[in-house]
């Protein structure tokens, strides 16, 4: 468990990743498949955070398309 804790961090595309469950955020860890990553939040602006670690193995992650992830989640403006 946590064997990849040290490793090396890698870059991802969130949406090259495998669905996990119910949730649209949750992704199957790229590296040892059992694994997940969650997606992470800010503690305080709960804005969606590019680095994220896998609660199996520990492989840290950055995604690459974070911001198409934040886009997709702030509200539509209307009238502008």
């Amino acid at each position: 468990m946590c064997e990849n804790l040290n490793a090396k961090t890698i870059e991802v595309k969130h949406a090259d990743l495998e669905e996990v469950s119910e949730s649209q955020l949750r992704r199957e860890c790229p590296v040892c498949k059992p694994g997940i990553l969650l997606l992470r939040r800010d503690d305080t602006t709960f804005k969606l955070l590019a680095e994220d670690i896998c609660i199996s193995c520990g492989q840290k992650v950055v995604y690459t398309d974070i911001e198409t992830l934040r886009d997709r989640e702030r509200p539509e403006r209307k009238g502008a």
